[in-house]
């Protein structure tokens, strides 16, 4: 009987190791086919890619040309459309007429924005408060500087169509060329770049085809005012204000507590039906209906004429 029990005992154990070997002889043969297969497709692939022609070809050549040229007129017809609704620039300004137009356009805009309830900051002279100490001008700076005026001014003529309550603070940026003498040569000193490193930064190697003048503003007013000046800054049509940050905060920062506010109460200047009954206020926002403090950064944004292109155009044939 123990013999007959081992017997039947090593013939399961038998037939379960075939069974499995078996198993595992099948999912290696479709493994292997399935390898075969894909080694096989990218063998084909391969002589393919191998037996194409060789790229640039002059039909190649031709097709690249056209692209380029397509998008260089593409990019000039753009830019001359830019440069048509810009404010020009006047590099002759002389620094006795720029003092008459600071003078002239800080009492207008005093005047202007009385008118438009706009509270400025006290004596606002549109950034340029150590010029009127005395500071000298450096030449090549009087025309930008006139221009940037020109873009502040509208800035504060959009704020104040937009209802802002005030502007509290508004500090510029001074730009290289007011501390730094031009060159013998009359060009203006430049940032050295290096093309070849890696940069997160998409605006490197933009003061080619432009020039930005930065001022930082911090201004009071509702949601809705805030939203129409920040509409009316990116839908100007004389000068490109780009928005570069902005934090907003409420003016009040915490919320009104249990017994603040005691309601109802009567409304303001409502006369008493004929039976004494007054028309009461009997509910208050609490949130939405508070002044808001908005800090924004801005770049008033000068795109540069064919001067850009001629000094690319040199610094590609000297490369060549």
């Amino acid at each position: 009987m123990k013999n007959i029990s081992f017997l039947k005992i090593y013939s399961i154990i038998m037939i379960a190791g075939t069974l499995g070997l078996g198993f595992f002889i099948y999912q290696g043969r479709s493994n292997f086919n399935e390898l075969k297969i894909s080694f096989t497709d990218k063998q084909r692939s391969v002589n393919g890619l191998q037996n194409r022609p060789l790229f640039p070809n002059e039909a190649n050549s031709i097709e690249k040309q056209k692209r380029v040229t397509s998008y260089v007129g593409a990019v000039n017809k753009l830019k001359a459309k830019v440069l048509e609704g810009q404010a020009e620039l006047k590099e002759d300004l002389e620094e006795q007429d720029f003092r008459q137009v600071m003078n002239q356009e800080s009492e207008a805009i005093i005047a202007m924005a009385n008118k438009k309830k706009l509270i400025l900051p006290e004596n606002f002279a549109f950034g340029l408060d150590a010029y009127k100490q005395g500071k000298p001008f450096m030449k090549g700076a009087i025309g930008r500087l006139e221009w940037q005026l020109n873009a502040t001014k509208q800035f504060i003529k959009i704020a104040a169509d937009s209802g802002i309550d005030s502007i509290d603070e508004f500090i510029r940026d001074e730009f290289q060329e007011e501390n730094e003498e031009p060159k013998e040569d009359g060009s203006k000193p430049k940032k050295k770049l290096d093309r070849n490193k890696p940069s997160d930064n998409p605006m490197i190697g933009a003061d080619e085809v432009m020039e930005t003048y930065r001022f930082t503003t911090e201004i009071t007013s509702s949601y809705e005012s805030l939203t129409a000046f920040l509409n009316g800054l990116a839908s100007d049509k004389d000068n490109f204000l780009w928005v570069r940050k902005l934090r907003i905060e409420n003016e009040t920062q915490t919320s009104p507590r249990v017994g603040e506010r005691s309601l109802p109460v009567p409304v303001p200047g409502a006369v008493p039906d004929e039976d004494g009954n007054t028309s009461m206020i009997d509910a208050a926002v609490l949130f939405g209906n508070e002044k808001m403090r908005a800090r924004i950064v801005i770049d008033a944004v000068l795109f540069k004429g064919n001067e850009g292109s001629e000094e690319e155009e040199k610094n590609k044939t000297a490369k060549s």
